[in-house]
């Protein structure tokens, strides 16, 4: 009986040892996946800690903006303010020489045309006295011709005490009278070839009339230009004209040929009115004699108003001080030295402390290209 109750006893304690084991392993087993979650939750919240501080360090270092912009060297050298100005060249005063009607007169013939050159005694116009004025040299001959008559017959008549001091005397004071007016008629051309005949060497710069003109005494017939003294006539808007002077420098370009000359002169005089009509004053620019500019060619002027032959200078597009002269200024700035280096494209993008991008010259892109395109060399904006 007690080894009955013995092997009882001993089953018992056996099939308590499993259940304890068997209870053990099933809570083992239901612990190891809640540590497998806790495990990945920790390893995810330190990725995402790594991630979130690392996204924080390369906001932080992250490059600003480049803008892609051309430089040039600051360079010292001569620089002039200009005035434009347009003209036409024409015979200068004190080099016209114009022929005028002695005598009514009517044109018979012109052997020459504006611009043509003639030599001193060259035959330029043929003219013939109007009836009216043939008809006064006729009366004026007529008259000297009794005149000369009376006179003598006075004259016998004094010799033969007939006649009085004072008749020979109004007799002789009549034949003077009537030989100097036919003198005067002479003198004028009346009673000659009527061939009018070039003063001096030059150009045609004028001829006022046409065969079979009536021309009224006094009135001018034709000029003639001296070759080697043109001038420039330009006109200039009247606010502009307080500056200039005479002797400034101009660049005369002609107008009127596919490939411009282009003659240097000086300014001789600037005029004092100003045209009604147009609003502008005249100033006139010698053209030296060597120059190839015709008479009555139209011409563009440069006119010199200001120069300096040692200025700092830059393209405009870089600047907005100092004076102008095409597509370059002068700067006025004692931090700028020659060779500091100026953004002549894309400074308009430009902001205070913005990166730059430079093309290197092998590589330089047009204005057109992208701002990455080709390598550069990265600065900042001080």
């Amino acid at each position: 009986m007690n080894d009955v109750n013995s092997r009882s006893s001993d089953s018992l304690s056996r099939g308590a040892r499993r259940w304890r084991w068997g209870a053990s392993a099933a809570a083992g087993t239901r612990l190891k996946p809640a540590a497998a979650v806790v495990l990945a939750a920790a390893i995810a919240a330190l990725v995402w800690l790594y991630l979130v501080h690392e996204g924080s360090a390369e906001s932080g270092t992250e490059a600003k903006p480049a803008a892609l912009v051309e430089t040039v060297s600051l360079q010292r050298q001569a620089i002039a303010q200009t005035l434009e100005a347009f003209g036409v060249v024409e015979p200068a005063p004190a080099a016209d020489r114009t022929t005028p009607a002695t005598y009514e007169s009517v044109v018979v013939a012109i052997h020459a045309v504006p611009g043509a050159h003639v030599n001193p005694g060259d035959v330029v116009m043929e003219i013939a006295p109007s009836p009216d004025a043939k008809l006064q040299y006729e009366s004026a001959r007529t008259t000297l011709k009794l005149a000369e008559q009376s006179l003598e017959a006075v004259q016998e008549r004094y010799d033969l005490k007939l006649a009085t001091n004072q008749d020979l005397i109004t007799s002789q004071q009549a034949e003077r009278d009537a030989r100097q007016k036919v003198t005067s008629y002479e003198a004028r051309g009346m009673g000659g070839d009527g061939k009018l005949r070039a003063p001096v060497m030059g150009l045609v710069s004028k001829l006022e009339v046409t065969a079979g003109s009536l021309v009224a005494a006094g009135l001018p017939l034709f000029a003639i230009a001296t070759d080697k003294r043109l001038e420039a006539r330009l006109s200039v808007e009247s606010a502009a004209v307080a500056q200039l002077a005479p002797g400034q420098s101009v660049t005369l370009q002609s107008m009127s040929r596919p490939e411009p000359v282009t003659v240097t002169s000086n300014v001789r005089v600037v005029g004092g009115t100003v045209n009604a009509t147009t609003g502008a004053a005249d100033v006139r620019v010698p053209v030296p004699s060597a120059a190839p500019l015709l008479l009555g060619e139209h011409v563009r002027a440069i006119i010199e108003v200001q120069r300096k032959d040692a200025a700092l200078v830059v393209p405009r597009s870089a600047v907005n001080v100092g004076i102008a002269a095409g597509e370059r200024v002068e700067v006025q700035a004692p931090d700028l030295h020659p060779g500091d280096a100026v953004v002549t494209w894309g400074n308009y993008e430009l902001t205070d402390g913005m990166a730059i991008q430079a093309p290197e010259p092998a590589a330089k892109q047009p204005k057109a290209a992208e701002p990455d395109a080709g390598k550069s060399a990265q600065g900042e904006i001080p």
